[in-house]
């Protein structure tokens, strides 16, 4: 039975790390062109520096702002996060905004097996051959005190899961893929899955 289904993140969870991003980059703008509607202004002193002539023909001072010690420092700061929030903001809103436009495939099936991308970006997907692939479900795994929606492989071969893979948590002869980004939910995936997985037979043999 053939079996073809592709993977890739939400697009409404792509839009919401876009949506997180202009927060930062407000911020940003705010902190590092003297705006400072948001963030608090550093610290200052006024200084005379010169004179001149209101309205009314009477002589007032003309102050400037300086900033003291404290203040310097404050502004020092001020750059370091409003620089480090836009590079953020701008890489987060323009990652969203790639993955929207040519999304990554996560998950793969077809007549060669499954491929799940585990080795980060850069990296060749793993392939699971149908061969090696006993069952497939879906669940709930915990991955540091968080419950994450999962695709749990269960792999003939325990020495072909990872041992640090991205984006999955290992348990031989089972492999639990993280599914909490995908654009469907895993229990809708697994059964499309199972139904090609080359169970043994009950008596100890293959199929």
């Amino acid at each position: 039975m053939s079996v073809r289904v592709s993977i890739s993140r939400s697009p409404l969870r792509l839009l919401a790390y876009a949506a997180l991003a202009v927060p930062a980059i407000l911020l940003a703008v705010d902190m590092l062109f003297w705006s400072y509607r948001f963030a608090p202004e550093p610290d200052t002193y006024d200084v005379v520096v010169g004179s001149t002539v209101n309205e009314l023909g009477q002589p007032v001072d003309v102050v400037q702002q300086r900033l003291t010690a404290d203040g310097e420092a404050q502004r020092r700061r001020d750059l370091f996060f409003g620089v480090s929030l836009m590079i953020g903001g701008a890489a987060a809103m323009g990652w969203g905004l790639k993955e929207l436009v040519s999304p990554t495939v996560l998950l793969r099936a077809d007549d060669d097996g499954i491929a799940v991308r585990l080795d980060g970006p850069n990296n060749p997907s793993r392939l699971f051959p149908w061969e090696e692939v006993v069952e497939v479900r879906s669940g709930v795994v915990d991955s540091e005190g968080a419950s994450i929606s999962a695709l749990s492989i269960r792999l003939r071969d325990p020495e072909m899961i990872p041992a640090d893979p991205a984006g999955a948590q290992p348990e031989p002869p089972w492999i639990h893929v993280f599914a909490d980004e995908w654009d469907r939910p895993a229990h809708l995936v697994a059964p499309l899955l199972d139904q090609r997985a080359e169970r043994p037979h009950p008596d100890g043999g293959d199929e």
